[in-house]
């Protein structure tokens, strides 16, 4: 079968394969120190998160597609890079621990989930497990499990892990009563090539000093720190939107140039009507005398001192 650059992209996106850019690569790489001895990447892919690492940090990475774990193991210096579904085979030891993970993962794939839990030590602490649908958290517990006590992982998702129900709305609750989620970062949409959505990174931690989230949009630079007690009054969403509070730009109005505004459009009403009334009168042989006279008793009467000039200015 012919294969075009388009065609390949959709197999690619119907497996939920997408590059990492460089500069996205970097941003990720800014939330862990700089030096750094190993870091593993659960879905490496052609080793593009991995590839911004010096030579000397001992790298490890897991890819289901056979030959992007070829071409990541051909580019990367000081690598280990192994074959498999990192979700149904992990190819790492399940007691080994990181101390740095970076990861971008594929965005709301479907995956096959244990019957029971208890029979996988990556979710037997979870109050619950992903639905078949959505492996996004799944990844995020992988990483959790592999990650150790004193190191940090960052995570590039879907926005949809901030503030969807169901299984993941449990999930997510209980990450954050244990304390595991140290910042979120806010990146809006155009940084894939083949893709224009928001993503969100997650920072995640087990030796955090207090129970509070740091959040950072990238778009405006604005940053926050949320509470627990924020948290539970917003049921546990993380949404930028729940916390970043836009403020109304409200327009400055001078009173005087709306209320002179508001006497030029009388004028010219009044115009108007009055150049209708001499039609009229033309038309009638009436004189308009009178109604110019009643029109002027009118006026006078509202002449005072107790009017500013201003208002006839």
């Amino acid at each position: 079968m012919a294969h075009n650059l388009k065609s390949i992209k959709e197999q690619f996106k119907a497996k939920g394969v997408f590059y990492t850019p460089k500069e996205l690569a970097e941003t990720l790489r800014s939330y862990l120190p700089k030096n750094i001895e190993e870091v593993y990447d659960p879905t490496c892919g052609c080793g593009d998160l991995l590839s911004i690492f010096d030579d000397d940090v001992r790298k490890y990475g897991q890819e289901i597609d056979a030959e992007q774990a070829k071409e990541a193991n051909l580019n990367l210096v000081n690598a280990d890079i192994r074959v498999g579904d990192t979700l149904a085979s992990p190819m790492f030891p399940l007691d080994k621990r990181f101390e740095y993970i970076i990861a971008n993962p594929p965005f709301s794939i479907k995956w096959n989930p244990p019957v029971d839990k208890d029979t996988d030590v990556r979710f037997i602490n979870v109050p619950t497990i992903p639905s078949q649908s959505k492996a996004d958290y799944a990844f995020i517990l992988h990483i959790l499990h592999h990650l150790s006590n004193t190191g940090l992982a960052v995570i590039l998702n879907f926005p949809g892990i901030l503030y969807r129900g169901g299984r993941e709305g449990i999930i997510r609750q209980w990450l954050i009563e244990q304390n595991y989620i140290d910042k979120i970062i806010y990146i809006d949409g155009d940084t894939f090539v083949d893709t224009k959505i928001s993503t969100v990174i997650f920072v995640l931690s087990k030796h955090k000093e207090n129970t509070n989230i740091a959040l950072e949009r990238k778009r405006d630079g604005k940053t926050k720190v949320i509470t627990l007690k924020e948290i539970k009054e917003a049921d546990f969403t993380l949404s930028d939107s729940r916390y970043f509070i836009e403020e109304e730009k409200k327009e400055k109005i001078d009173p005087l140039q709306l209320n002179n505004k508001a006497h030029q459009e009388m004028l010219l009403r009044l115009k108007a009507d009055l150049s209708m009334e001499v039609q009229i009168c033309k038309i009638e042989g009436w004189s308009m005398n009178k109604y110019l006279d009643d029109l002027l008793e009118i006026v006078n009467s509202f002449r005072g001192d107790d009017i500013p000039p201003s208002l006839f200015e």
